[in-house]
């Protein structure tokens, strides 16, 4: 199947995006509404981080139940780290837009995203909520994807559609974050929807396979948002019949290519990315191994500046796969950077460096390390550490 990086209209649902004044700069998108025309079967997967957002909390209580009918997502405030107020806040917002849409409070969960610490204007939410309800509209995706971003420079959607269940499926998505990316459950806040009719219990299982090797695969700076939340929801639009093995494998394979191509996104469009790089380790006695050895690399603030100045530094990789607690033999391995051989049996070979510093020029690079120890690997998404990355940081709250 086809991935489109579009958004696209997906029956049941309509969208919306506004500007509620929450955000400091005027005129901003920052108010996103996702709601489906009847209650639909719905999964989420949320942060690891002990700290979590109050609408973090809020919306994994009411997912329990497997049905949802809106989300509604705020940027400009993360809404994390509040207290009690926090919680009542995020009740409330939701009551809101329930009141607005005519559907029960317990169906619409909260998503937020910006500075911790805070709790946004409820007056300018009430404002924008009926703004939003009012504007909401099927072909609406781009428009909540734009009003979810905090420091993302773009609105990140996918879409794709294919046949299963004797009927054309159709599935989109939204995600935002670009900094605070690196997972256990989930790595940003991103929103899947489907017109397919599903299961609550097999949405979540779709959901949950599709983490691995897409949003649990990703690492901006390696550290973890309190907010992290992925909804999947599915409205039924579409009337298929009750999937076979072989379809409901066809769907899998959907939510895991699309999630794959938002999380690809997220990391392209890293705060201050120059670069695009993916670290595979193969080889290693145990996926565990060859997981920690390739994190560890993709996490390193010494290789990701290495890669920023397209420096072939194989000294900083092979110290952080070293430092990662994956046995490795160092005469064994075997270490290519941008399909250049930079080491090989214990020892730097340094006739091949202006090749693969030239290689580290491109946009997008790959680095290689083969243990020779086993058969696991492990594949990693991250991106450079760059000057812009540290300025956008360091001014984040002033």
């Amino acid at each position: 199947m086809k991935v489109e990086l579009e958004p696209a209209a997906v029956r049941g649902f309509r969208f919306a995006g506004v500007s509620a004044g929450l955000k400091s700069k005027a005129g901003a998108l920052d108010l996103g509404l996702i709601a489906a025309d009847r209650p639909a079967a719905a999964a989420a997967v949320f942060s690891a981080n002990r700290v979590k957002a109050a609408p973090v909390y809020v919306t994994a209580e009411r997912v329990k139940s497997g049905r949802l009918q809106a989300v509604v997502a705020n940027s400009g405030c993360a809404n994390s780290f509040t207290g009690a107020e926090g919680m009542r806040l995020a009740r409330d917002s939701c009551a809101e837009v329930a009141r607005l849409l005519g559907c029960a409070p317990e169906l619409v969960v909260p998503s937020s995203t910006g500075v911790i610490g805070h709790l946004y204007d409820f007056a300018k939410f009430k404002s924008g909520a009926a703004d939003a309800v009012r504007s909401i509209r099927e072909d609406g995706l781009a428009d909540f994807a734009h009003a979810i971003m905090t420091t993302d420079t773009r609105a990140k959607t996918a879409s794709t559609s294919f046949k299963a269940g004797g009927a054309t499926i159709r599935l989109a998505g939204a995600v935002k974050g670009v900094g605070m990316i690196s997972p256990k459950m989930a790595t940003m806040l991103g929103y899947l929807v489907t017109d397919a009719m599903i299961a609550p219990s097999l949405l979540k299982k779709s959901l949950k396979s599709a983490l691995p090797a897409s949003f649990n695969a990703i690492t901006v700076d390696g550290d973890m948002s309190t907010n992290d939340t992925v909804i999947i929801m599915a409205s039924g639009a579409a009337e298929n019949r009750a999937f076979g093995a072989r379809e409901q494998a066809t769907f899998d394979r959907a939510v895991g290519e699309i999630s794959a191509a938002l999380a690809r996104e997220l990391v392209r469009d890293g705060e201050g990315a120059t670069k695009l790089v993916t670290v595979e380790v193969r080889g290693a006695r145990n996926p565990a191994d060859a997981e920690r050895a390739a994190r560890q690399i993709a996490n390193s603030p010494l290789v990701k500046t290495a890669f920023f100045g397209c420096d072939p530094n194989v000294g900083r990789i092979l110290m952080a796969a070293g430092s990662s607690g994956a046995y490795l033999e160092p005469d064994k391995l075997v270490l290519w950077i941008g399909g250049v051989k930079v080491a090989l049996n214990g020892r730097l070979l340094t006739e091949a460096l202006a090749a693969a510093g030239a290689a580290m020029r491109e946009r997008e690079f790959a680095v290689r390390l083969d243990l020779r120890l086993g058969k696991s690997s492990a594949r990693i998404l991250t991106c450079d550490l760059s000057y812009d990355y540290v300025r956008i940081n360091a001014e984040y709250t002033t």
